[in-house]
């Protein structure tokens, strides 16, 4: 059965500027359940447990407050400077068991393949071990099956990222409650594996501390990979703020650490996505309710920081609202910046529609602000991932209204695709899924601009459903 697809809009008017206000963050997790995965709630980044053409129409942007510094980007009133997106093609399938299936991750291969991994309750490539196994899978460019495979232990063993490194090594991270790799350490710890192109497993490594310890993302370098996320243990003595705290750790190509680092305050501060920067040091986001540069705005903040490849911190940047913000995707950005994109219960770059809305904000490479923008419905709206293909911007996420679009939401929770140009400027907004729940959770860019995302539905999206949740995938080549 087909998709149905809510109309795209295509918007003219300008939602970029500087500001100097922050954003940032995440629920805490219930670390007496520490289960993460999707329900029919609104997705929010992992805590507390754990496309087809559409027609167009037109409607105002919510725009960004004044700032107090001048504005870096072409000016709001010439949407004649907002690009136009060219048409796409490509593919979407729908798989999964009888049992919740949820992915976070995808990631674009350097030969043109795909490669997903989901968390399975069920029996996708093997028989189930016990709770949540570890489901990798690549496709080809057109959407076909190469491979398969399926890990885990009598525990949850839940994958979060993906990410496929220059010589096709495949590298998957995530958190374990059980002896995923090496004895437990207490609580939740967390995992990294690395595959070869063809699926087989070459190394697994396992670390944390007493407390609660989640791998939240992977990204792959040429030589190994680093893994993010956040921890109630002291990973790092040196680094150990306390309470919760981000962190990082550097993995080599034969799977030795060579450093782990903790960064945060005193207060609870989450980890979530990450990127590579431009000197082969890594851009982390997440949330902060402390003061990790510059006084919190108000409830949670978003923050990002920049690591050397050594692991020392090159600088620390916070942003928020009055009210909770958090981000948990990161992207490199044009000139080397750094994209985030997560949600906020404020005003933090345009006033609160209701509920929660999506944002996304872009600081260069010395972590200094760019532009931040801000769009929802009256209801729940959530952005996941980020990414820059060519001159636009993509973010995956989720609303339970209608983000932009002409019409009624398609089911209770629909699968959006939001496209901005490189000056933050709202360009498209394509909104789609099933009469159910339907979240677009992961997202990549291939070298050639080629765009892969992947998320999960409750209903028929491109099949008749397995069981609960089931797996979506697709890609979206640019057209000229």
């Amino acid at each position: 059965m087909a998709a149905a697809v809510a109309g795209a809009v295509v918007l003219a008017g300008a939602c970029g500027s500087s500001a100097t206000e922050p954003a940032a963050p995440q629920p805490e997790p219930d670390t007496a359940a520490a289960t993460d995965t999707a329900t029919t709630a609104a997705p929010e980044p992992a805590p507390d447990t754990t496309a087809a053409p559409a027609t167009t129409s037109t409607t105002e942007p919510a725009h960004m407050p004044d700032s107090t510094e001048p504005a870096d980007t072409p000016d709001s009133t010439e949407p004649a400077g907002i690009p136009e997106l060219p048409e796409r093609s490509g593919w979407s399938i729908q798989f999964g068991t009888e049992r919740p299936d949820t992915t976070f991750g995808v990631s674009a291969g350097p030969d043109g393949s795909v490669v997903v991994a989901a968390a399975t309750e069920g029996s996708l490539a093997g028989n189930n071990q016990g709770q949540r196994d570890a489901y990798v899978a690549r496709y080809s460019g057109n959407g076909e099956l190469v491979w398969a495979l399926q890990v885990g232990g009598p525990q949850n063993d839940s994958p979060l990222g993906v990410s496929v490194a220059p010589d096709g090594s495949i590298y998957v991270g995530g958190f374990t409650d059980g002896d995923f790799a090496s004895p437990n350490q207490g609580s939740a710890d967390v995992w990294l594996a690395r595959f070869d192109a063809g699926g087989n497993e070459l190394w697994r490594r396992q670390f944390g501390g007493p407390g609660w310890d989640r791998g939240f993302d992977v990204t792959a370098f040429d030589g190994g990979a680093y893994v993010t996320g956040y921890t109630a243990s002291p990973l790092d003595p040196d680094t150990d703020m306390g309470g919760f705290d981000g962190f990082a750790a550097r993995y080599d190509v034969d799977g030795n650490q060579q450093w782990v680092r903790q960064f945060g305050t005193d207060a609870t501060d989450w980890g979530q996505g990450s990127a590579l920067a431009p000197d082969g040091g890594l851009y982390v986001t997440g949330y902060t309710e402390g003061d990790i540069e510059g006084p919190n705005a108000g409830d949670k903040d978003l923050f990002a920081v920049r690591l050397r490849p050594d692991g020392s911190l090159a600088w620390a940047t916070q942003l928020g609202s009055a009210a909770l913000d958090w981000t948990q995707g990161a992207g490199a950005g044009p000139d080397g910046g750094m994209l985030v994109a997560g949600s906020t219960e404020g005003s933090f770059a345009a006033d609160h529609a209701g509920g929660r809305d999506m944002l996304v904000a872009l600081l260069d490479a010395d972590g200094n602000e760019r532009w931040r923008w801000q769009a929802g419905t009256e209801g729940m709206d959530t952005a996941f991932e980020v990414r820059q293909t060519g001159q636009f911007i993509v973010v995956t996420g989720s609303t339970d209204g209608s983000l932009g679009t002409a019409g009624s939401p398609l089911g209770e929770r629909d699968a959006v695709l939001v496209w901005l140009d490189v000056a933050g400027n709202l360009v498209e907004v394509e909104q789609f899924g099933t009469g159910a729940v339907d979240d677009a959770t992961g997202l990549d860019v291939a070298a050639d601009g080629t765009v892969v995302w992947s998320g999960y539905t409750f209903g028929s999206f491109e099949a008749d459903p397995a069981g609960e949740a089931d797996l979506m995938l697709g890609l979206q080549a640019m057209g000229s």
